[in-house]
């Protein structure tokens, strides 16, 4: 555990204020993957042979290679071309070729010298991509967002080539997994606002989407593969079709997909497996089936914090992203545990909350993304596939689950955003009153703020209401109708928008709010906030943060310390509200904020964040003075 003593000052109203010092600690990486799988081997230098595998981590962006003389292993950055995914895929001459950055570039690694060469970027706007393909004649296709640029690189000469945008609708961003034919034809599935399929001829140039309009309708994005006989057969829900350069054949017979035989080669009588958990490299004897493991330094992938808290039994939760892992730390013995993947959602998880008190459960409820899955967990019972964690309905075109709020009326809310493409998010309520998850009732109201988001709830007592805070924005590549985010009150009995204001001018995004011990409301937009008194409906007082980049989730579950400070994270600072004035103060600073993502505030005014893959832990109460 790493402490570091920070000094700092506090400012409110223009005052400068000297305080107490504010102690930081590193409590460590929360949660780490393991071991890994490759995707194909090469030649090393001097005769060796090395397993690859692209690195998407916290802590870089590389091509990864282990030697299987050694164990040594290998890792090639390429992170000066920006953040993004990465393809990669052998070429002929024994390189490696590689599509990565932001904007994205195509790159050749030769393993043999460790020569990196940059191909060039293609097109721009590019950057996040999922799959790839390739021809007989050696190039190597990538279509990507948001521009849904298709984009090749001929693995036999270097050259690179933009065949131009492929979707015309500008609601369309993605190219998803495409598939080129043994003819040339290169079927790009585009989506997500909806289902469309473009056929582009490399003989030609010539591009046309070949999807009939009885499936262009739904939501999402068809899928493609290239078959054992050459051709591209595709599917969308329970249709299948051969894919044709003017059209699809819905009566033809489908193939399979083709397997590529990739060389995964470690030797003579050898081919990779994989790196084990315990950080071993795994070859198998191809003769006998025999295993042999080395012993490598590869420490796992330590995995990037998106959501801290609560604090339950002693410890406080917490989730991460790509993949979604829940994990906790003890705080009486500074200990983690990963629990793995409880969420449904495998990518992130949005946020974790005790029941309201009173409704006599002792679990936690689950957001994930994809999917806005809502779930129902108690960590004092197995995991069971079936039961526990126990899967809500799913709410219809919806993607994320931001904040859980506990309701003013014992229930459990969250607000969506809704699946990628669409404006319209939803408000859903859980009635934990049940018990039983299978039995608690599930109720949703969708596009009640017409075309904007629902961000984050925020439970209003003393009137019975909840305040409920949107956005223009939509699912990603939606675009936005509505010039002004809003600020609503929800009626929880009625089950109705009462009253509707935009206390900041011109945004377009309000964070989250919370409600003080003095039953002022305060809230976040960009980096100004805003006090509202919910019983005479009027915004009391604006004002601006002390910094530009708030932090996820903005501000605390509750008001915390002797003050009933509202505590949240911008820049590199932690802030605090203070409900007596409504005046903003900087109650402690450190490098680590910077990077924070995900963040919770104890009772007495702990606070546990993220940042990066590390969790840290401040004690701000001797700033409540």
């Amino acid at each position: 555990m790493k402490r570091c003593v920070v000094i700092c000052a506090v400012l409110a109203c223009g005052a400068t204020f000297a305080y107490a010092e504010a102690v930081f600690e590193n409590l460590g990486h929360a949660a780490r993957t393991r071991g890994t799988s490759f995707l194909f081997a090469t030649d090393g230098p001097d005769g060796s042979r090395i397993a690859w595998v692209q690195y998407e981590g916290v802590d870089g962006l590389d091509l990864l290679g282990a030697r299987a003389d050694t164990g040594e292993i290998i890792r090639v950055d390429v992170s000066r071309w920006g953040r993004s995914h990465i393809q990669m895929r052998p070429g002929e001459d024994g390189n490696i070729y590689a599509y990565v950055g932001n904007p994205s570039h195509f790159i050749r690694y030769n393993p043999r010298t460790g020569e990196l060469t940059d191909l060039g970027c293609p097109a721009t706007p590019a950057h996040y991509f999922l799959g790839h393909t390739f021809d007989k004649d050696g190039w190597f296709y990538v279509g990507s967002y948001p521009a849904t640029h298709l984009v090749r690189c001929n693995m036999n000469t270097g050259e690179v080539q933009s065949l131009g945008r492929i979707a015309d609708d500008e609601r369309q961003m993605y190219i998803i997994h495409p598939a080129v034919s043994d003819d040339g034809s290169v079927y790009c599935p585009v989506g997500l606002h909806h289902q469309e399929l473009w056929a582009y001829d490399t003989r030609t140039g010539e591009k046309k989407q070949i999807l009939p309009e009885s499936l262009t309708t739904a939501q999402g994005c068809p899928k493609v593969w290239r078959a054992v006989d050459g051709q591209v057969y595709g599917s969308s829900g329970s249709a299948q079709f051969l894919c044709r350069p003017d059209g699809i054949v819905t009566d033809a017979e489908i193939l399979p997909a083709q397997t590529e035989a990739r060389d995964r080669g470690a030797g003579e009588k050898l081919e990779f497996v994989q790196i084990g958990a315990d950080g071993n490299l795994v070859l198998k004897h191809t003769e006998t089936g025999e295993l042999t493991q080395i012993g490598t330094d590869y420490p796992g992938r330590p995995l990037h914090i998106y959501c801290v808290g609560p604090e339950r039994a002693g410890k406080v939760w917490g989730g991460t992203i790509s993949p979604a892992l829940t994990f906790t730390y003890d705080i009486a013995t500074a200990e983690f545990a990963d629990h793995g993947r409880l969420s449904a959602g495998a990518i992130q998880v949005y946020d974790i909350e005790n029941p309201p008190a009173g409704s006599g459960l002792s679990g936690l409820f689950l957001g994930s993304y994809t999917g806005a899955y809502m779930q129902y967990f108690d960590p004092d019972k197995p995991v069971e596939a079936t039961g526990n964690p126990f899967t809500f309905e799913q709410v219809d075109m919806q993607e994320r689950p931001i904040q859980w709020c506990q309701g003013p009326d014992g229930r459990m809310y969250v607000g969506t955003i809704p699946v990628k493409g669409h404006l319209g998010g939803a408000l859903v309520r859980i009635d934990p009153s049940g018990g039983d998850p299978a039995r608690m009732e599930v109720k949703s109201w969708r596009n009640i703020i017409p075309d904007q988001s629902i961000l984050y709830c925020c439970a209003v007592p003393q009137t019975g209401e909840l305040l409920l805070t949107a956005s223009v924005q939509g699912g990603t590549s939606a675009i936005a109708t509505q010039e002004e985010a809003v600020v609503a009150l929800w009626d929880c009995a009625q089950e109705k928008v009462t009253f509707t204001f935009k206390p900041v001018p011109g945004t377009k995004s309000y964070g989250r709010a919370l409600c003080s011990s003095t039953g002022i409301v305060y809230g976040v937009a960009g980096n100004s906030y805003y006090a509202f008194d919910p019983v005479k409906r009027e915004t009391v007082m604006t004002g601006e943060l002390p910094g530009k980049a708030v932090h996820f989730p903005g501000l605390a579950d509750y008001p915390a310390g002797e003050k009933g400070f509202i505590y949240g994270l911008v820049d590199d600072m932690v802030f605090a509200i203070g409900p007596a004035d409504h005046s903003v103060r900087v109650v402690a600073r450190h490098e680590s904020l910077s990077k924070a993502f995900g963040f919770y505030v104890t009772r007495d005014a702990v606070l546990y964040y993220g940042s990066g893959s590390e969790l840290w832990r401040c004690d701000l109460s001797k700033g409540d003075q």
